[in-house]
């Protein structure tokens, strides 16, 4: 990294977006805000940006927005950028920017290979490789999804948001939902990552980011480290190797 140059990262999700102010690869003023409706709390805003979106319908709208706050250069993240680490996907186009941010950050700050997990509306692992880089991934139904799903296919299943439980059996509906969600998804989770590990080899990184996975990955025998800001570092790391 070569500058301490204020640059503004923004990651652009199916629901919301998160954005702050990096220098170097230093955050601060991190914020959220639904994707559909731009907005900034800063009592200065950096002239250039670095955006990962996987929602291309709002992109406009936030391209003009921070063109009326005074930002006059957008670096849109996609596989033609460099990041750090080779793309050897058949297809790289396909890739979403968020997950070629998180390969950045993580072979950066994790080593090769290391796989990269991402709790959001979907869940996706990334698998990044000392050679070829970004080689590919699985992507699963998010959380959020299973339970959109369960409310909606069902006449007497409510809508809930998980929840930590230390129940094994559930004595409500709502519970039994959510006990169904954790241990359904912690055996999902623990058997792709064991399918990679063996693909891989035993001495593979695992990492985490995303809303959900602290939920799904506290009490773990083998701690996952999570961290929340994964995809902002790694759009602050792609700022400094594509900007200055």
């Amino acid at each position: 990294m070569k500058t301490s140059s204020a640059v503004l990262v923004i990651d652009i999700g199916n629901t919301s977006t998160s954005l702050a102010v990096a220098r170097g690869l230093k955050l601060s003023s991190i914020q959220r805000t639904p994707s559909t409706e731009p907005a900034l709390k800063l009592s200065s805003v950096p002239t250039r940006a670095v955006i990962a979106s996987v929602k291309p319908g709002v992109n406009n709208r936030w391209k003009k927005f921070l063109k009326a706050q005074g930002v006059a250069q957008i670096l849109w993240v996609n596989h033609t950028v460099n990041l750090g680490v080779p793309v050897s996907y058949p297809h790289p186009e396909t890739i979403g920017a968020d997950r070629l941010a998180n390969a950045c950050e993580a072979a950066a700050d994790y080593g090769t290979p290391v796989v990269v997990c991402d709790f959001g509306t979907a869940l996706t692992f990334d698998i990044i490789k000392k050679n070829e880089g970004y080689v590919g991934g699985i992507i699963c139904p998010g959380l959020p999804l299973m339970f959109d799903y369960l409310a909606e296919k069902t006449a007497l299943l409510p809508h809930i948001k998980p929840l930590k439980t230390t129940h094994i059996v559930g004595k409500s509906t709502e519970e039994a939902m959510r006990i169904g969600a954790h241990f359904g998804y912690l055996g999902m989770v623990k058997e792709i990552l064991a399918q990679l590990r063996k693909e891989l080899g035993r001495g593979t990184k695992v990492c985490a980011t995303g809303g959900f996975a602290k939920w799904v990955f506290e009490g773990w025998d083998h701690p996952v480290p999570v961290d929340p800001q994964l995809t902002l570092k790694g759009l602050a790391r792609i700022a400094g190797l594509n900007y200055f």
